[in-house]
């Protein structure tokens, strides 16, 4: 095990004997499948969804001060602002699987990454939360899931929640994305509950919280399931109408599938590559949100193509920026300067 089960105890000790914790999670469905496993299992504490960053920033040490808690804990984000961590003297827990960066010279900073020890362990944080916490099951499993990995416990999951998996599945995609899968449902739900402002994203993290049971959402069984799937089916309009419209984007002669569309309010770039992905996975998914004069791109390759370097190579001659992982990635470009971003990473392939 990558993070070693005295390490797992370490945190759950910490946890066990804070009163007043704070959490920082990412919100996406990892993050937020991790936080709530921990503010389940220890009933108490507050928790921050950081949006829009992959970085922690120095913005959030007044969260800190309004707080007073006596343990911060970060969950699944890859960096944290050296000003952050310079000004909030409480101890910090920061649990991820991103990247491994260095902490040593935060001494009240406890860094627990698998890739520390074992670069090729990048099992999601959500994996680790049930580890320390112990569940619910099936909140790990989606959150795992949402995150491109099979989930460990599946099997345990099978008894439990057979008919929430596919008839047939071979792969992530398998479940993320089958039309009978009730765990790709699941991860839908939860994803578009967090396409909002902080203040309502929270509402919604606060009523995953009290969630005893997928069924609850999927059936619609109790007041707190209905107000989690009424928001996402709301989302869900728009979300089935845009992947419509980037259907018609394939050209079976071109390696690339690329697809833009405008909104000023939410991005769903990020499901909608994914989902292409599945659908067409011969081609490099480059789909974008039209705002503000840029081109914010979310990038997918079914592993034919190591994206980064392809970034990396369009940012020594364009302005923009962008990474993340192997075969998925974010980018940021002018509009003005797009023809010539998709015309390098053509030269490319």
């Amino acid at each position: 095990m990558a993070i070693s089960e005295e390490q797992l105890n370490t945190i759950r000790t910490a946890l066990d004997a804070s009163a007043r914790p704070l959490f920082f999670f990412d919100d996406d469905c990892d993050g937020t499948t991790s936080f709530v496993q921990l503010y389940r299992y220890k009933k108490d504490g507050r928790g921050i969804p950081v949006k829009a960053n992959p970085k922690v920033g120095a913005q959030y040490v007044r969260k800190v001060e309004e707080n007073s808690p006596d343990l911060v804990i970060i969950l699944d984000k890859p960096l944290v602002d050296e000003e952050f961590l310079d000004a909030v003297k409480t101890p910090i827990i920061w649990l991820d699987h991103h990247e491994p960066v260095d902490t040593s010279r935060w001494k009240h900073v406890r860094y627990y990454n698998p890739r520390v020890n074992d670069d090729t362990d990048n099992r999601p944080t959500t994996h680790w939360a049930f580890a320390i916490s112990g569940g619910p099951l099936w909140l790990a499993v989606v959150g795992s899931a949402a995150d491109w990995h099979i989930p460990d416990h599946l099997e345990q999951f099978k008894k439990e929640y057979g008919d929430l998996l596919p008839p047939q599945y071979a792969t992530v995609q398998d479940l993320l994305f089958h039309p009978d899968s009730g765990i790709g449902k699941l991860v839908k739900v939860i994803n578009f509950n967090l396409k909002d402002t902080v203040s309502e994203t929270m509402k919604s993290v606060k009523v995953l919280t009290r969630i005893e049971s997928p069924y609850e959402i999927l059936k619609q069984t109790t007041p707190k399931g209905k107000y989690l799937y009424k928001k996402y089916a709301r989302l869900a309009k728009k979300y089935n109408a845009l992947l419509e419209r980037a259907k018609t984007a394939y050209k079976r002669d071109d390696p690339l599938l690329i697809f833009t569309y405008t909104d000023d309010q939410m991005s769903m770039t990020s499901d909608l590559s994914n989902e292409l992905l599945y659908l067409f996975p011969d081609k490099l998914i480059m789909v974008a949100r039209n705002h503000n004069g840029e081109l914010k791109y979310s990038l997918r390759s079914a592993g034919n193509i190591a994206i980064p370097p392809v970034l990396e190579k369009a940012f020594t001659e364009l302005d923009g920026y962008g990474g993340g992982h192997t075969y998925a990635c974010g980018a940021c470009i002018k509009v003005a300067q797009n023809p010539r971003f998709v015309e390098i990473i053509r030269e490319a392939l």
